[in-house]
């Protein structure tokens, strides 16, 4: 029997993870069996067996696969040498996780990642190596956003009173809240953050100038 490609085992692969995600949507996580994702990926129950020991060894991979791919979505905005004002940054990181949240392949473009993105954060308190890589990610995400933020401060956009963690921090919540939100309302808007930053830190500006 001919070896298939590894281009081709990491399409299955994919695909197995994409039914997961579907049934994670469609079922809730804690209900979705290894049953459910055999039959919504097509694929006969060895070959899935093959690619995965079972469901918590798919879920796991789900997670770390999205903090892999958002940590790559994101890179180019971090290494861009121009990041903008900080309602431009906000708006470049939110549609860099929208765009992401349909990154999928035929059938499965169709898929919404944000509430499985939610699903997979609550998953990884209960397995301590998921939580670690995806501890591990955050705290990367908020490390590239501090020589961001020493920018803005040396511009004077940013006061220089406050630490540059701190506003990394605040960065890191409103990505991570605006994924909640859209998850949890449908309704979260990219444009809206970025007005809403934009008219925030304008306020800010025409105050310490009066």
């Amino acid at each position: 029997m001919p070896r298939i490609s590894e281009e081709r085992r990491e399409a299955r692969r994919e695909q197995i993870l994409d039914a997961a995600r579907a049934c994670i949507l469609e079922h809730g996580l804690e209900a979705v069996s290894m049953e459910m994702i055999i039959a919504h990926s097509g694929l006969s129950t060895g070959a899935v067996y093959r690619y995965f020991k079972g469901k918590d060894d798919i879920i796991g991979a789900s997670v770390m696969a999205a903090t892999q791919e958002i940590g790559e979505a994101v890179a180019p905005i971090f290494d861009d040498p121009e990041p903008g004002s900080p309602a431009q940054l906000i708006e470049k990181l939110l549609s860099a996780w929208t765009t992401y949240s349909r990154s999928g392949v035929g059938a499965a473009a169709e898929l919404d990642r944000m509430p499985v993105a939610v699903h997979g954060w609550s998953y990884s308190q209960t397995d301590p190596n998921l939580h670690l890589a995806l501890k591990t990610g955050l705290e990367g995400f908020r490390a590239q956003c501090v020589p961001i933020v020493e920018r803005w401060q040396g511009e004077g956009v940013v006061a220089t009173d406050v630490a540059p963690q701190a506003v990394a921090q605040l960065i890191l919540s409103i990505s991570l809240g605006f994924v909640a939100q859209r998850a949890l309302t449908g309704d979260a808007d990219v444009r809206a953050h970025e007005e809403a930053m934009f008219a925030l830190c304008n306020s800010q500006l025409n105050s310490k100038l009066a």
